[in-house]
């Protein structure tokens, strides 16, 4: 009994410090970003065009076209770590009888879900720069305060991040199928595409520049017409002056481009699993390079009374003022089907998050009290055994017959 008692009371101890430890350390180990992640989400919408892609002229009227957006979300335990995910990002867009690819490699921190540094990882192709060290895109970090929680988003069409703004309470539903979620409403304004967007963009067709006859159209349609411009100004510009403004009416103009966009997104509040998007816009507009215009604009400026150079000068600052002109716009949100299997994998995960943090350490505290009060019951019974053996026995004395008597005879 007293070695049962030992053994029950050290075991017992041990299960209850392992509930401490398991708490402490072990949760922080075991709940991080899962390996077994494999999702495919689908979004609708429209894609909408205002400009000719390959005359770069405006439309008079936008057209669109029904969107498709399939991505598939891929984690690869055969590349992560205990501490890095290496998660791969398949989108296909479908739209007016095509389909156009995209491909990115994410290294996600475990614990914090923000990328990181990592060979492995690049945006649309190996050697393109991987997503900026501190930001997110693949998830949003665990235990988000709704209304609170601030962080920076990457694009990847721009290798920029910009800031999601948490949603005060109340603006958008709290849950989700049942599902707690907080609301973040991001917005990227008009920033210069990365280089291998620009690449992408041209092996779709978009030109790259526009050719001085179309140049000289476009000025023409802002009311300025070159040649008799040019008759007008010849007489008064030095040889100099001719061959800047040739050389910039015979060069191509290069064309800039620039991504924006906008949208709602809802993530689970404990495990950031990003639950729904909702009313995104993912855009891209051009510029053109402005450099010649302000030639022309030096130029003519130093010649204030020739006939129709005021009216050109207006003309031209308009024009080199002008923000980028849309060339197409993204609209889409995810389909109801896709938000049901994410909250159903969100809900799975919540499941083995409650199984780690609290049944766990609590199955393991329970037991331990369980043996600790059994090896006590145990001694305090041995202990009382061993003081009811230990007390002397009680000795019960008879009359005997044979005793003597006082040493009287009675008659």
């Amino acid at each position: 009994m007293r070695r049962t008692s030992i053994v029950l009371i050290i075991c017992g101890a041990l299960f209850l410090a392992g509930a401490g430890a398991w708490s402490t350390m072990a949760v922080s180990r075991l709940v991080k970003f899962p390996l077994s992640t494999d999702s495919t989400l689908q979004y609708t919408g429209h894609f909408v065009t205002y400009v000719n892609a390959h005359t770069g002229a405006t439309l008079a009227q936008p057209t669109s076209a029904a969107l498709t957006v399939d991505r598939t979300i891929k984690a690869v335990p055969s590349e992560s770590s205990s501490s890095t995910a290496i998660v791969t990002e398949q989108i296909a867009l479908h739209y007016a009888g095509t389909t156009a690819h995209e491909t990115n490699v994410y290294a996600i921190d475990r614990t914090s879900m923000c990328n990181v540094a990592n060979a492995r990882a690049c945006t649309f192709a190996p050697g393109n720069p991987y997503p900026a060290a501190g930001s997110y895109y693949v998830t949003l970090p665990m235990n988000i305060k709704p209304g609170v929680t601030q962080m920076n988003i990457w694009k990847p069409e721009t290798g920029t991040t910009y800031p999601l703004e948490a949603l005060p309470s109340g603006a958008q539903p709290s849950s989700l199928d049942g599902l707690k979620v907080a609301w973040f409403s991001g917005t990227l304004p008009m920033t210069p595409v990365a280089p291998y967007e620009r690449t992408a963009l041209a092996q779709r067709g978009l030109p790259m520049t526009i050719t001085p006859a179309s140049v000289e159209a476009k000025l023409s349609a802002a009311g300025i017409s070159v040649p008799a411009l040019t008759a007008a100004l010849t007489p008064k510009l030095t040889p100099t002056q001719l061959h800047e403004v040739a050389t910039v009416l015979a060069t191509p103009v290069a064309l800039h481009y620039y991504a924006f966009g906008s949208g709602l997104v809802a993530a689970n509040t404990r495990t950031g699993a990003i639950i729904e998007l909702k009313g995104v816009i993912d855009g891209i507009a051009v510029a053109p390079e402005t450099s010649g215009l302000h030639t022309l604009i030096a130029v003519m400026a130093a010649h204030p009374t020739v006939k129709g150079v005021p009216a050109a000068l207006a003309a031209l600052r308009s024009l080199a003022a002008a923000p980028p002109q849309k060339v197409y716009e993204l609209q889409y949100t995810q389909t109801p089907a896709s938000i049901a299997a994410m909250v159903s994998t969100a809900n799975s995960q919540l499941r083995q998050i409650s199984i780690v943090t609290y049944y766990v350490p609590i199955g393991m505290a329970v037991l331990g009290l369980l043996l600790l009060l059994g090896g006590i019951v145990i001694r305090l019974r041995r202990r009382r055994m061993l003081t009811a053996m230990a007390l002397p026995t009680p000795r019960l004395v008879t009359p005997s017959s044979e005793a003597p008597t006082s040493g009287r005879r009675v008659a």
